[in-house]
């Protein structure tokens, strides 16, 4: 089964048929497959969660993109705010190495796009600043080929090399 990477893959599969519940149910499954049963952060059990953005919204960071996306309690993401995530979290006594490891993992995996892109976003993170051109490249990722003609076809569908013929 593909995992929805944005609520209106939930819209177009037809799981949900109204925008607010496909964005509910997308939050709930971030929620529910994030690594552990802990904290993205702090590695606390929380009785109520929170979504982050990794990369906050105000500096950048796509709104609804899977990858962009982590469980965490509510101190911490007060706590965060719209700092970004390495400069904030280093210095704090809850950092540790492998939950660093499990965030950068997580964004890995749930990014469906150029993965050299991802790398990129990645190592700018670790050095504490924010790749401009490989955060573009993710939020707005170039489509396959058969992406591009199926979209070409629906516009201009009976153009010649659009045309199907049964024999």
């Amino acid at each position: 089964m593909q995992v929805a990477q944005s609520p209106n893959d939930l819209l177009f599969n037809l799981t949900e048929i109204r925008p607010k519940y496909a964005v509910k149910r997308f939050r709930k499954s971030i929620i529910q497959d994030y690594p552990g049963e802990r904290c993205a952060y702090c590695d606390l059990k929380a009785t109520s969660w929170t979504i982050d953005h990794v990369i906050p919204i105000s500096r950048g960071g796509p709104k609804l993109k899977r990858w962009n996306m982590v469980r965490c309690c509510s101190a911490c993401n007060g706590s965060k705010s719209n700092h970004q995530v390495l400069p904030w979290w280093r210095p704090q006594t809850i950092w540790d190495e492998s939950k660093e490891e499990t965030l950068f993992s997580w964004m890995r995996e749930n990014s469906n796009v150029d993965a050299n892109a991802m790398i990129a976003l990645e190592e700018s993170l670790k050095k504490g600043t924010l790749d401009k051109d490989a955060l573009h490249e993710l939020k707005n990722p170039k489509p396959t080929r058969e992406e591009y003609w199926e979209s070409y076809c629906a516009i201009h569908y009976d153009a010649p090399e659009c045309l199907i013929y049964d024999i």
